[in-house]
């Protein structure tokens, strides 16, 4: 029984999020933002592909959040696209999808427990935060 234990308390476990954001810069432009969650007790993460899973694909391509990246322990990663290139899609959060190194494909849930006003995780591309906030403009 030790033994199952400890296998699922070391095994990798990641949570992908999805919620609709705008920035706080003025931009009315909705985005959808994806965020991935390394939640694994001691064991890094190797995010390789995040996508929306469209016919074709959306693929989140951000040069100021490259790919693939290492996500320790607690770390994140947030990524976004023009809620625009999903127009017409029924609950596109339930699209989201995160590739790990291992293969693994994880599908993302829709982010209802944040606050009105968030930052979006992880660097960005001039080293500081951005902010969002959710709801409509």
């Amino acid at each position: 029984m030790d033994a199952i234990r400890g296998f699922q308390q070391n095994r990798r476990k990641v949570r992908v999020g999805v919620h609709q954001a705008f920035f706080q810069n003025g931009n009315p432009t909705p985005y959808l933002f994806i965020k991935v969650v390394n939640l694994s007790k001691d064991r890094d993460v190797e995010l390789t592909h995040v996508w929306f899973a469209t016919e074709p694909p959306v693929h989140v391509l951000l040069p100021e959040r490259p790919l693939p990246t290492r996500l320790r322990p607690d770390e994140t990663w947030e990524g976004r696209c023009p809620s625009a290139a999903l127009a017409g899609v029924e609950k596109p959060y339930r699209l989201g999808r995160a590739r790990l190194s291992s293969g693994r494909a994880i599908k993302a849930r829709l982010d209802e427990d944040l606050p009105e006003i968030g930052f979006v995780g992880g660097p960005d591309g001039d080293g500081r935060t951005t902010r969002w906030t959710r709801g409509c403009r």
